[in-house]
């Protein structure tokens, strides 16, 4: 018995010399809490955020210093996926603080949950705070520059936003541009070829210049300009730098306010830039359509306090012409799904058999009256039916595009042309010397350029006549539908009066007048245990007064 008190007499030593020389255990903050202020470390040239953690003091009276926390040069946060681009514009537009997943998917046009993950993605890689409402609604906040902060703690987002932004438009315009250029250089090396065996290679460097003078006086096509330009281009060729000309750049044709900054800045292309324009068109104008399809469709729900009907959803679905549907005209509602799982949304069969669609998530926002409308971004009235773009053949005016073509044809003219030459009888065994020989032995490039040049073109215009059926045929659906609301009838008018009695008033959370919030990550551990001993203390006393 003696020995065992002893044992444990000399294990109560050990564990207070431990608790005496053990530097006391700093529980890191959260991911979602703020982990630094800026502090940054230099090591072998790289830069690393570092944590600030004050001293701490033993029970003694002791103090203890504690290293500082580094952050590894490379983390998980460092690779990890970086939320939808959307989501992080939206966000930015929003100011940043008190952020609700609904207010950003109406913004963003994108499904909530997407909008969700994102959102914590983006707290965990910005260091952003998160609040939690009575309801259990969670806000979120995020630093003034997110885009800097993500830069700061994800190398994966760095490199993105480096290739997306800096060099990817470059090389594009590099490459739009090289497909004029080749062009040009297509004609002068066959038709000083040609110049050069008939004249039995008494070609020589002058009349090559002047050749080449010539191929290069065919730049000034008029893409994009007006008469003085095409002028001016037939002896000084141009292009102007516009990395994100046409529907391939950053720009929405859905959103008013970016199509009227692009309208603002009036850009254009440059004479190579229109040729390749003429081949391959400038992208497509529905890229967007899916988030703008959602974007308006939340507004709708919204403006309709969380109630409606598929007919009030129709005008911005894809749906078949009312006139086609015959007996099935209000009673197929399936072309809604989409919008109603995207959006959280829930199906009320009602005592007539109707179907109403509510949507309580909608109807939770961090923005007051006032600051709603900024969602949607609009400067015009909003779109009543969702209508898609026609994809243009290509944005050069007529004259440009009619100029390429006959380009074109003198190019596959002159290909198919030396072809016959270099398969004559003549020049049977014959290499040519210098520049022209490159040109003998990289015909088959030239001639599948020469052909690819006009056929591309003309496969686009047949395949963008049937997608533009399409689009017109979809844009009428979607009128009529928009028609048939407004005219109303028995049946719709009846839904409609249904979705009016299971409206929902919108729920406001912060603010004022908002709901309360009961914890914040910003908060200290000695904040958080105040207030659970002040929520204690008022329990004991409510326990008190009801005895």
């Amino acid at each position: 018995m003696k020995s065992v008190r002893f044992f444990a007499f000399i294990l109560s030593l050990y564990i207070s010399k431990c608790q005496a020389f053990t530097p006391h255990v700093v529980n890191l903050p959260n991911p979602l809490r703020p982990s630094y202020a800026g502090a940054t470390c230099r090591f072998q040239g790289l830069s690393c955020p570092t944590k600030r953690i004050p001293s701490r003091t033993n029970a003694n009276g002791s103090s203890i210093t504690i290293l500082d926390a580094r952050r590894p040069l490379l983390s998980e946060d460092d690779l990890a996926t970086p939320p939808d681009p959307k989501v992080i514009e939206a966000v930015e537009t929003l100011n940043s603080n008190n952020v609700l997943a609904s207010d950003v998917a109406a913004k963003a046009g994108i499904s909530l949950s997407q909008t969700r993950q994102s959102l914590s993605a983006l707290a965990t890689l910005t260091r952003g705070d998160i609040s939690v409402t009575s309801n259990g609604e969670l806000l979120y906040s995020f630093p003034a520059s997110i885009k800097s902060a993500l830069s700061n703690n994800s190398l994966r987002y760095r490199l993105t936003s480096f290739w997306l932004e800096k060099i990817w438009p470059n090389l594009f315009w590099a490459i739009r541009v090289a497909f004029g250029v080749f062009l040009f250089i297509s004609i002068a090396v066959i038709f000083s070829t040609l110049l050069f065996v008939q004249t039995g290679g008494g070609g020589s460097s002058d009349s090559d210049d002047r050749d080449e003078r010539r191929g290069g006086g065919g730049g000034g096509l008029g893409f994009r300009y007006g008469m003085g330009d095409f002028f001016f281009d037939l002896f000084y060729p141009r292009t102007f730098y516009s990395p994100y000309y046409g529907y391939y750049g950053r720009i929405d044709p859905y959103d008013q306010r970016q199509m009227r900054e692009a309208e603002r800045k009036g850009e254009r292309s440059g004479i190579f830039e229109g040729i390749f324009s003429y081949i391959f068109g400038d992208g497509d104008p529905n890229r967007t359509v899916e988030a703008a399809r959602l974007r308006e469709a939340s507004r709708v729900i919204r403006e309709n306090d969380g109630a409606v009907t598929a007919e009030q959803l129709a005008p911005f679905c894809d749906v078949d012409d009312p006139d086609d549907l015959g007996e099935k005209f209000l009673v197929e509602e399936g072309f809604v799904l989409p919008i109603v799982s995207q959006l959280g949304g829930e199906p009320v069969v009602t005592e007539d058999g109707d179907i109403i669609y509510i949507f309580p998530d909608l109807q939770i926002s961090a923005r007051d009256e006032e600051g709603s409308d900024m969602l949607y971004g609009y400067e015009d009235q909003p779109e009543e039916y969702l209508e898609e773009k026609n994809i243009e053949f290509s944005r050069n005016p007529a004259f440009g595009n009619v100029a390429a073509a006959a380009l074109g044809i003198v190019n596959l003219g002159g290909a198919a042309y030396l072809g016959q030459v270099l398969a004559s009888p003549s020049l049977s065994g014959v290499t040519l010397g210098g520049v022209f020989g490159l040109a003998q032995a990289g015909y088959p490039l030239l001639l599948a350029y020469a052909i690819l040049f006009n056929a591309i073109p003309l496969f686009r215009s047949f395949y963008i006549n049937q997608m533009n059926t399409e689009i017109d045929k979809r844009n009428s659906a979607r009128r009529k539908w928009k028609t048939y609301l407004e005219v109303g009838g028995t049946n719709i008018r009846r839904k409609l009066e249904a979705a009016k009695a299971l409206k929902r008033k919108m729920r406001r959370i912060g603010g004022k007048n908002g709901e309360a919030i009961v914890y914040d990550t910003r908060d200290t551990i000695e904040n958080l245990s105040k207030k659970k001993e002040e929520e204690e203390m008022k329990r004991f006393d409510e326990l008190l007064g009801d005895s």
